[in-house]
């Protein structure tokens, strides 16, 4: 979506105190196209003041590295032990993630980052509708938009961290403000509840072409119903996920969720929008509207570099025979890539040292370099132009953070807990018909839908928080792969230059 590309960067002067709490340098607060501006300015005209809620969209941005993929995907990736890395970043598949890595310290930079411009979008707004600088209407859309994307990421921030400082005014450089002190999970996510409750009294159902990738009321009901969830409210989680039944539908074919052409489906609720030209960055460039994701995930055969991402061969096994999602999901040796616009044989190098076959390696000479298992997650291997052989790993796919067959196999969960497992079985299959899947596995209903989340999710922005959420992530991880998780160590640490910062801000325990 353009308009959020384009004008995402607007920063105002009077800010950059407010966020003080948040270690980082004043050139995070301040974009030299903007220097100079005041909120006295930015506030007094409807346009510049939905720019400045524009600009809060950008803490999900790519940041090229860190933030996105770091922060947000590799917790939900590598947590789960279905994919490790390989790379200078292994110590997620053994929960021992270093205070000192950048990766959390970005994310939290840049969630806080969204946080503050969100706090002062509500307060300078209200203000404006108050004034009549601004129609009311569309003022209280931007008023739901800054609700509802402060709700996101301090789901965010309490599902990577626990507890975390709830800053919600406009902060000053008061010590008070300063040196916030955590809130506890719960508490971040009641005040999740009521930013979305907040958010859905104003924001619509959907919106013009030109601004397709704002914040819905439909992205608003599903965190709230995770906050639910969360907080063990079930029945309340259920009525909140129940207003997207009619408004969202599961894609028909699920390798079509991440299609590189297929932004904003039916399915998608909620997602990063990209929009920059396919390789049109160099590495180390600040284009926060794109992502290398791919590159991170094709194989080293392919691009002679990256493929750090790399699924297991246990994951592979663990599918169900006829389950659709398994090949959607991953492939392995001898397997042809299941999208037909990607040709494996196409690839130059694969031309050059390969034969031009076009399988991920062959049964009997698997691609394994550098401790590699043979397997590739293909969910973001989807746009054809990616080849880091030709300098290209840059791309403009989406990133889907939310979308309805999470909702789907949430609700079975919420069912389940309230003991209502007819209902929690027709959840269920509405997932795995689907996935070719016409039955339910006997066993405990709990463990199943553990397991769905797993083949639902693998990869992508949810699963090991949903496995965290559900209180059995310890379990699962014991009874699925023998590991035992260090005490504390099922959370990340607080980022060490944030507790240097902050004299109140307490360290996880076991870090």
């Amino acid at each position: 979506m353009k308009k959020l590309g384009k004008i995402n960067k607007i920063k105002i002067i009077t800010l950059s105190l407010s966020a003080a709490f948040i270690s980082c340098s004043d050139d995070y607060l301040i974009d030299e196209q903007y220097d100079g501006l005041t909120s006295e300015i930015v506030y007094s005209d409807p346009t510049t003041a939905a720019a400045t809620v524009t600009s809060i969209y950008d803490a999900m941005q790519m940041d090229m590295v860190e933030a996105t993929i770091k922060g947000l995907n590799y917790p939900n990736t590598y947590s789960t032990l279905d994919f490790y890395n390989i790379g200078s970043d292994t110590f997620f598949n053994t929960y021992e993630v270093p205070t000192d890595f950048d990766g959390i310290n970005q994310l939290w930079i840049k969630m806080y980052g969204g946080i503050v411009d969100a706090n002062n979008a509500i307060y300078n707004i209200e203000n404006m509708i108050e004034s009549g600088n601004i129609e009311e209407e569309y003022g209280n859309r931007l008023i739901g938009e800054s609700y509802a994307l402060r709700g996101i990421y301090y789901s965010m921030l309490a599902s990577n961290f626990g507890g975390v400082p709830l800053v919600t005014d406009i902060t000053t450089t008061s010590e008070e403000s300063l040196y916030t002190p955590r809130s506890s999970q719960n508490e971040i996510f009641e005040h999740v509840v009521q930013d979305l409750q907040m958010a859905i009294q104003y924001l619509p159902w959907s919106y013009n072409a030109e601004n397709t990738g704002r914040v819905t009321r439909g992205a608003a009901y599903a965190y709230l119903g995770n906050a639910y969830m969360w907080l063990n409210d079930y029945n309340s989680a259920i009525s909140a996920y129940e207003n997207l039944e009619g408004r969202y539908t599961l894609e028909s074919n699920y390798l079509d969720i991440h299609d590189y052409e297929n932004r904003n489906g039916v399915e998608s609720i909620f997602e990063i929008q990209m929009y920059s030209p396919s390789g049109a960055a160099n590495w180390g460039g600040n284009d926060d509207n794109m992502n290398n994701f791919q590159w991170f995930t094709m194989p080293i055969e392919i691009q002679t570099y990256g493929g750090y991402t790399v699924p297991t061969e246990q994951y592979y096994n663990s599918f169900e025979e006829g389950d659709s999602r398994k090949l959607a999901t991953l492939i392995g040796p001898g397997e042809e890539h299941p999208d037909p616009d990607i040709n494996i044989s196409e690839y130059p190098n694969i031309q050059a040292n390969y034969g031009g076959i076009n399988t991920c390696g062959t049964v009997e000479n698997p691609w394994i370099q550098e401790g590699r298992s043979g397997y590739y997650e293909v969910k973001f291997w989807r746009n054809p132009l990616i080849d880091a052989y030709v300098g290209n790993i840059f791309s403009d796919q989406n990133l889907i953070l939310l979308r309805y067959g999470q909702v789907l196999l949430s609700l079975a969960e919420a069912n389940h807990r309230v003991g209502n497992d007819a209902a929690a079985e027709q959840y269920l299959m509405q997932v795995r018909n689907r996935a070719g899947l016409n039955n339910l596995p006997s066993g405990n209903m709990l463990d199943i839908i553990l397991e769905e989340y797993r083949h639902e999710l693998g990869g992508e922005f949810s699963l090991w928080w949903l496995l965290r959420r559900s209180g059995e992530h310890i379990r699962y991880i014991s009874e699925h792969f023998g590991v035992s998780i260090p005490n504390g160590k099922d959370i990340l640490p607080i980022p060490q230059e944030q507790v240097d910062a902050n004299p109140n801000l307490e360290q996880n325990p076991g870090y």
